[in-house]
């Protein structure tokens, strides 16, 4: 029997890209991710020849000759070798020594620039020691030849040393001052990190890095507006140096999370800002990529109540950056990234977030006043921790201890809430019970509580205490009660008052006579002397049944006892016209009687006089335009 051999062919398939490949890359680039990108690797180059500690300059020019128009990228990160002439350009090459920290990490991002930008270009570098630069120009007709990838390097002495320039021969984008603007907006917000001095200031970096556009520099985005409030432990807190890890990487991810109120509601720059590598990748998140919506390790709905919440993450390592849950185009997070959501056997960012920042989501706009943040920025005198955030190393830490959260209780906010509210009511402002940190907290709500009618209070020296401060309407009713009885009897003796409570009692006296009856010298017996000396018919009883705070243990004229004025209705009306042909009204409020009294913030049991007193200092809070906000 015959064997048969069959002979084998070897053949080989050439799998080398076509050049189509690097134009077609370019379709998800703009002007300013481009300009990113290229800004990108010269920042690398930083880390590679100088580790940054140098001084840095990238500018970005632009000349328009007639219908051309020519981008210069020029920096001073300390060249490129000739020998890693590709990496800017090559397909499949980057530099031959890895850096740490980079953020040039998936390798086309340059190269897909340069082509977005436009052909023809020129790339010139010379490294700091090196005694010649190179230089090679790619043009139209290279991108014809798919067989041959080579190009010529040319020497060059006309670059100087530690530089590398990128020339956008015919750029293919529309320029204007416009776009300048819009571009060192961008840069600014990237690079913040790196250019903001005080953020270099908490993070204890010293970056001295300058980038300008057609000769103007970028001005960083900045740091938020925090409230630096001294009250219940609201103020920012950063917790540095969290490890995050996942069973495929060799280097961990180093977290930290920087979290506050910001002063003042701000739907512009509210959420969540994420940094990779120092680079901002994502701003004012407020969706499930900034932590929030439904799920597993998700703070609740972000809304405009919570306005004032800032979160920065900040994710670094020293390993492979393209790990990081950035996209290629580092202008977006993956919320599915095993970083950001964790695994079975570690925690995610997500779940740092939750616990280090739900106490803060939790003092939304409803729960603390403005008042209590609004007033303590960088600058103030009691800005808690020298208006800086408080820092806390969390490298050894599996848990947020109790201490490190604001007080979601807000006892000292509520005590300045009650004390500004009972004084308002009261026409009164007083400070001397106060901690000198707690005054400016203080005015500013007593101002909201008044309907910025502050000026129209009376300093007094001796504060209420706390029986009145609980019951100030009721102390306020007792208050306008006496001065209506001292009124029907034509005469005004403030003598035996408490000094807070003059001011409540003259103020009745203005409202309802205009001019006040002169001060007596004595006072017949029958005429009680203080509210406390007036039982519900507002006759004399014995002084010995006040509990000496100025309010006693008795009712007085103020209130009404009966079931069926208790819960009878109330119905106002309003009238255009007066007693004209022509008169016109409608109802405009129609609720029961213990309704509108809470309405008005008065006890239920408020008498007539007491109800339509505080009515008409509504009316006339319309009428001088002073409205609370």
């Amino acid at each position: 029997m015959t064997q048969r051999h069959s002979s084998t062919i070897s053949q080989q398939a050439q799998l080398l890209p076509t050049k189509d490949t690097l134009t077609a890359l370019k379709s998800d680039v703009n002007l300013e991710t481009a300009c990113l990108e290229l800004c990108d690797n010269a920042l690398d180059a930083w880390k590679r020849t100088s580790n940054r500690e140098d001084r840095m300059t990238i500018d970005i020019s632009v000349n328009q000759n007639g219908k051309s128009t020519t981008l210069s990228i020029r920096d001073n990160a300390g060249g490129i070798p000739r020998e890693d002439a590709a990496m800017l350009f090559g397909l499949g090459h980057t530099a031959k020594e890895s850096i740490s920290g980079s953020i040039g990490t998936y390798g086309v991002g340059a190269k897909k620039s340069l082509v977005n930008l436009g052909v023809p270009f020129r790339i010139s570098s010379r490294a700091t020691n090196a005694d010649t630069g190179w230089t090679y120009r790619i043009t139209e007709d290279w991108f014809e030849d798919d067989h041959d990838w080579t190009v010529p390097i040319n020497q060059t002495t006309d670059i100087e040393p530690g530089v590398t320039e990128l020339l956008i021969e015919d750029l293919n984008y529309e320029w204007d001052d416009s776009t300048s603007v819009l571009l060192r907006e961008t840069l600014g917000e990237a690079y913040n990190l790196f250019l903001c001095d005080e953020l270099q200031q908490v993070h204890e970096t010293t970056y001295d890095l300058t980038i300008r556009v057609n000769g103007v520099p970028v001005e960083p985005e900045g740091v938020p507006d925090w409230s630096f409030s001294p009250f219940d432990g609201v103020h920012p807190r950063r917790f540095e140096n969290i490890t995050v890890t996942t069973p495929d990487m060799e280097e961990p991810v180093v977290l930290h999370i920087t979290v506050g109120l910001l002063r003042k509601k701000d739907s512009q720059n509210a959420g969540t800002d994420i940094y990779c590598q120092k680079r901002k990748v994502a701003s004012c998140l407020r969706n499930e990529k900034g932590g929030y919506g439904a799920g597993k390790d998700r703070l609740e709905n972000f809304s405009a109540r919570h306005e004032r919440l800032k979160v920065i993450l900040e994710l670094e390592t020293v390993g492979d950056g393209q790990m990081l849950p950035w996209d290629t185009q580092k202008s977006s997070i993956d919320p599915h990234n095993p970083i950001m959501r964790g695994t079975a056997d570690s925690r995610g960012v997500y779940n740092w977030v939750r616990r280090t920042v739900q106490d803060y989501y939790q003092l939304d706009a409803d729960k603390i006043p403005t008042a209590f943040v609004e007033p303590f920025d960088t600058d103030h005198e009691f800005a808690i921790n020298n208006g800086q955030p408080v820092r806390l190393d969390y490298a050894d830490r599996e848990r947020v201890v109790s201490h490190h959260r604001p007080n979601t209780d807000l006892p000292q906010v509520s005590e300045i809430r009650r004390k500004a509210a009972s004084h308002a009511k009261l026409r009164i402002s007083g400070v001397e019970s106060l901690e000198p940190w707690e005054e400016p907290a203080y005015e500013s709500q007593l101002i909201q509580e008044s309907n910025r009618n502050i000026d129209n209070l009376a300093s007094v020296t001796d504060s209420p205490t706390d029986d009145v401060l609980d019951n100030p309407h009721q102390a306020a009713g007792r208050i306008s009660e006496l001065a209506r009885v001292h009124l029907e009897h034509g005469v005004y003796y403030p003598d035996n008052l408490e000094e807070w409570q003059r001011p409540r009692y003259r103020e009745y006296m203005e409202k309802h006579e205009g001019d006040i009856p002169s001060q007596q010298d004595s006072i017949t017996k029958d005429i009680p002397l203080r509210p406390a000396e007036m039982d519900n018919d507002s006759e004399l009883i014995e002084v010995g049944q006040s509990d000496g705070n100025g309010i006693g243990h008795v009712h007085t004229g103020q209130t009404v006892k009966e079931e069926n004025i208790t819960h009878e209705s109330a119905e106002l009306f309003l009238v255009f016209g007066g007693d004209s042909d022509d008169e016109r009204g409608a109802k405009v409020l129609d609720v029961s009687r213990p309704e509108l009294c809470q309405l008005l913030e008065l006890e239920t049991d408020a008498v007539d006089e007491i109800i339509w007193e505080e009515l008409e200092l509504q009316f006339d809070s319309i009428a001088s335009g002073k409205l609370s906000e």
